[in-house]
């Protein structure tokens, strides 16, 4: 594989695995949790997610499925706001609420797309970390035939009451980082309006 390809190989995994573990930050402290039961949730959710991309679904079958893991394995909430950032604030309770689903469904859209790239992969989960205030960090390896491998480290909370991944940290590199930046942008282009860009999610 040259640099190239490998640069090219990382961006795509940081497309689809920004979608697999979704993005998500943290806004405050951690309730104590067990890096056994973070580690378990990131078994788990592989097991999922591997299923689901060797299913031999149709794609709108997959999008449809993959907003179920989004919902059941991320916390949307915490996910809305922090890609919205400082206009979350400001936000009515009613715009909230309608952002969430409207992201989510965005999401599982965009990223559900790229699953046929992940045939046959594997995640090989390495163990597992207290990262204190920011929760568990579980790391783990991405194996693909014929391809290098690539570390990825699912950082997971549960404040909302249970284990959620809230971020991924893909060959050192935040995918929240990359989500508020697309998600920014496009509230930028819209003049701010949260309601326009909710639209624009709907329609996409």
């Amino acid at each position: 594989m040259t640099m190239n390809d490998a640069a090219l190989s990382r961006r795509a995994l940081m497309r689809g695995a920004a979608g697999l573990g979704l993005a998500f930050a943290l806004h405050g402290p951690a309730f104590a949790q067990s890096t056994s039961a973070a580690q378990q949730l990131v078994v788990t959710l592989s097991n999922e997610l591997s299923r689901l991309v060797n299913s031999g679904q149709s794609a709108n079958q997959i999008i449809s499925a993959f907003q179920q893991l989004l919902m059941r394995y991320g916390d949307m909430n915490a996910v809305s706001a922090s890609v919205v950032g400082p206009t979350w604030r400001g936000a009515s309770p009613a715009q909230k609420q309608a952002f969430v689903p409207a992201f989510t469904n965005y999401f599982a859209k965009r990223y559900g797309k790229t699953f046929s790239e992940y045939k046959n992969a594997t995640i090989q989960v390495d163990g597992a970390q207290d990262a204190g205030r920011a929760g568990v960090l579980v790391n783990s390896t991405v194996k693909r035939p014929g391809q290098e491998d690539i570390r990825v480290g699912w950082q997971i909370s549960d404040r909302s009451g249970s284990p959620k991944v809230v971020n991924l940290v893909i060959e050192g590199v935040s995918a929240l980082a990359n989500e508020r930046a697309e998600v920014g942008a496009m509230l930028d282009a819209q003049g701010g309006d949260l309601d326009r860009l909710i639209a624009q999610m709907r329609s996409s």
